[in-house]
């Protein structure tokens, strides 16, 4: 376009020159004694344009020869970056074609170029990772973070990331605790040095973070619920001392300790300790403050003389809960420990019509078993392993009203 436009203006300078030259031509007079040129104005001005015009292209020329080396130079690296870019593009459509070793020979043939240099490494460290080929993994990481300073998080991350998945779990966490260390608070290494502290039980160490974790506030608060009950289970149920879940539970807030599931693990590890009078004291205090039906099940497993004690605190919930079906398992517990199988049967029968679930019918096939009844025993117990395996909704069902009424009726 420009072209045509320097011909038209030079068109229409010849017009107006011929147009001048037509009423008075002029001349030009180049005097060098002993020699005289003389030529029309329009001439001279002709070749005065062809003689600059040749300079110009000389100068152009010798501007591009000059220039030469830089122009192949900068030709040659678009030429390595569009490779390199293409050989990027190839490589990862082998990755996820599941092609490992053809994925990493084209994303390691050009390391180092192209507009994505660090993309190429580490999916050249992942292809070598399927390959079980750590050493090159490790070799294609330590490229990248040369290559690639400024993005040397992500390039721990994912180094992280692969340890983790090769079985590697003390390298993992190293280099996910040297993140921890260098104040790198994102999420992905927080939430992986978790998982990691979780797979390796090492509870002191995840506390630790934990605390860390409440200050800075960067998991979801939902989350942080979450590991915060699943750390203080393990807590409570890790160590094997008589006295280490008592510790545990003396630490805990107000509001940890008014947790069901908080509650019934510490319950349990004092039951198991023979410490019944005060498994006792702390589940009817949590009872009583909210009713909970797994620690109503859980009194029932509390055994310290004089039992008919702890009969007549169940006999006072029965009173505000008596169509609980936890509550009425917790009763039938205590009946069959003062030998009463007639009324703990009724109680149980009762209890699976109400609610039906899979833990009140082995605890009938028990009961059944035990005074004879195989037969209605088996049946019990296939029920039970049919209500386990079904939806956690209770509710009283068809083949429950066939079958617990034959029980009673058959005594």
């Amino acid at each position: 376009m420009s072209f045509i436009v320097y011909v038209l203006i030079t068109l229409a300078a010849a017009a107006a020159l011929g147009l001048l030259a037509l009423e008075d031509p002029g001349y030009v007079l180049i005097s060098r004694t002993p020699y005289e040129i003389e030529v029309s104005l329009v001439l001279a001005v002709v070749l005065a344009g062809i003689v600059l015009f040749a300079v110009y292209l000389v100068l152009r020329l010798l501007w591009a020869v000059l220039r030469m080396p830089r122009t192949a130079g900068r030709w040659r690296v678009n030429r390595r970056h569009a490779l390199a870019t293409q050989a990027t593009l190839a490589g990862y459509s082998r990755l996820i074609e599941g092609e490992w070793e053809e994925a990493e020979e084209i994303l390691s043939q050009r390391l180092g170029y192209g507009a994505t240099p660090l993309l190429s490494a580490l999916g050249a460290a992942y292809a070598a990772q399927q390959r079980a080929d750590y050493d090159a993994r490790d070799k294609y990481l330590l490229q990248a973070r040369n290559q690639e300073p400024e993005h040397i998080e992500a390039v721990e991350i994912t180094r992280a990331r692969l340890l983790e998945r090769a079985g590697q779990l003390d390298e993992a966490r190293g280099v996910l605790e040297q993140l921890h260390e260098q104040g790198v608070r994102r999420r992905a290494v927080q939430g992986m040095l978790v998982e990691l502290l979780q797979r390796q039980q090492d509870w002191p160490a995840l506390e630790s973070l934990f605390k860390d974790l409440k200050r800075s506030r960067i998991l979801p608060e939902g989350e942080m619920k979450i590991l915060n009950r699943d750390l203080q289970v393990r807590l409570l149920t890790s160590d094997a001392r008589p006295d280490a879940g008592a510790q545990v539970w003396s630490r805990l807030s107000r509001q940890e300790r008014r947790d069901p599931v908080l509650t019934a693990v510490h319950v349990r590890s004092l039951i198991d300790a023979g410490n019944m009078k005060q498994a006792e004291k702390i589940l009817r205090k949590a009872i009583n403050r909210n009713w909970d039906g797994d620690l109503v099940r859980l009194y029932g497993h509390i055994r310290y003389e004089p039992i008919d004690a702890l009969l007549k605190q169940a006999e006072n919930w029965r009173v505000t809960h008596a169509d609980d079906p936890d509550l009425l398992i917790t009763l039938a517990r205590f009946q069959l420990e003062l030998k009463a199988r007639d009324k703990a049967l009724l109680l149980l029968v009762e209890a699976a019509r109400i609610g039906v679930s899979g833990e009140t019918y082995m605890e009938l096939g028990l009961l059944l078993e035990s005074m004879g009844e195989s037969a209605k025993a088996l049946q019990c117990y296939r029920r039970g392993l049919q209500e386990s395996h079904a939806s956690p909704v209770s509710e009283p069902s068809s083949t429950s009203s066939e079958l617990l009424p034959a029980v009673v009726e058959s005594r």
